[in-house]
């Protein structure tokens, strides 16, 4: 067996243990989940007295979590909506809901790069990567991520908010940003499948090497047997 045919079944095989162990990986644990556990505010009951998990008590009915306004503005009812502590666009109230604290969010932080950032889909789905984009707890056509990224719940937008006042809807500018990803991403078995058409292919080619080279070889064999036999019957005259 030749040395190259050797090397390129070692090829193979070393391919197909690559792809076996990448099928057999678990997938990356997503982001921790927010410091502090808060009901989104479409989810929110009225107040204190009919609510049982304090977590969820909206005691002046301004559908921001009394447990967030704290956070916010120091008292059960302080909070407007409009704080935002360090001024990068998200308000104060949205952030404590998606990570804990008045300026823990990032607007520009996408895990998946998937144009939605990490904060909104942790509002709309529970994690930084699952948002698919189409979740619209309201049915209006505006996704959940926009309308908290617009306003700060699930359900506030009516699509034709325009804050840059360019003539264009912040619920289409910040649509056209979600990139799909569907059919980019590769799994363990799509890698594995391409290394197995790959390492396949090599051992083609060092199959055919090796048939070639062995009808080389008999072409040579052949063509000296010929040659002798020529000898011979030129000594017999």
């Amino acid at each position: 067996m030749s040395v190259l045919f050797r090397a390129l079944r070692a090829v193979f095989a070393l391919l197909v243990l690559v792809g076996l162990a990448l099928v057999a990986a678990p997938a990356q644990a997503a982001t921790a989940a927010p410091a502090a556990s808060y009901a989104v505010p479409s989810e929110l009951g009225t107040d204190c007295e009919v609510e049982s998990d304090a977590a969820n008590c909206d005691i002046d009915r301004d559908r921001i979590p009394d447990v967030v306004e704290q956070v916010v503005a120091g008292s059960l009812t302080g909070a407007t909506g409009t704080e935002d502590h360090d001024g990068d666009g998200i308000p104060s109230w949205t952030e404590v809901l998606a990570c804990g604290t008045v300026t823990c969010a990032d607007s520009r932080a996408d895990a998946d790069d998937d144009g939605i950032p990490d904060y909104a889909e942790q509002l709309a789905c529970g994690s930084e990567t699952c948002s698919n984009s189409k979740e619209d707890a309201d049915g209006d056509k505006v996704s959940d991520w926009i309308e908290f990224v617009i306003c700060g719940d699930r359900t506030c937008a009516t699509g034709l908010e325009d804050f840059d006042s360019n003539g264009v809807a912040d619920a289409a500018e910040l649509q056209a940003c979600v990139k799909d990803t569907s059919g980019l991403a590769l799994t363990g078995f799509g890698i594995a499948g391409i290394l197995a058409v790959i390492a396949a292919a090599l051992v083609g080619l060092g199959v055919l090497l090796r048939i070639r080279r062995r009808n080389a070889a008999a072409a040579t064999a052949d063509a000296a047997a010929a040659a002798g036999e020529a000898e011979l019957v030129g000594s017999n005259l």
